[in-house]
């Protein structure tokens, strides 16, 4: 997937002004694209680099995205990620109290499922 030229200068001061490398904004947007995330590319770089200040990088920083991302929109959350899931209105425990995993489609299954002739993510 390419970085248009305002992408990258966007991830390269995002991983200035915060706790974040521009590698974990890269593959942290990469993944978010992949599994459909509906926020836009700049939204999900500036989120990153929100949660990298609260010490959320790589895969808790992608997964609580796709999570929040499945029933807020951005402007709505923005700021206010780091909090708890329950405080946004997000289910992150099912009835039985087992943990809701996001739904994240991985480059690699991707990757798999395209060479066996799969069409659809789950």
């Amino acid at each position: 997937m390419q970085f248009d030229e305002d992408l990258r200068v966007q991830a390269y001061n995002t991983a200035t002004k915060h706790n974040i490398t521009t590698a974990m904004i890269h593959e942290g947007l990469n993944q978010l694209r992949v599994s459909g995330c509906p926020w836009q590319d700049a939204d999900i770089v500036e989120a990153l680099g929100y949660l990298g200040d609260y010490g959320l990088h790589n895969l808790l920083a992608v997964e609580r995205i796709a999570r929040i991302s499945e029933m807020h929109p951005y402007s709505k959350v923005k700021g206010l990620l780091h909090l708890p899931y329950e405080s946004l209105g997000v289910k992150d425990r099912d009835e039985k109290g087992e943990f809701i995993p996001p739904r994240l489609l991985w480059k690699e299954n991707l990757c798999n499922r395209n060479e066996r002739g799969g069409r659809d993510a789950p």
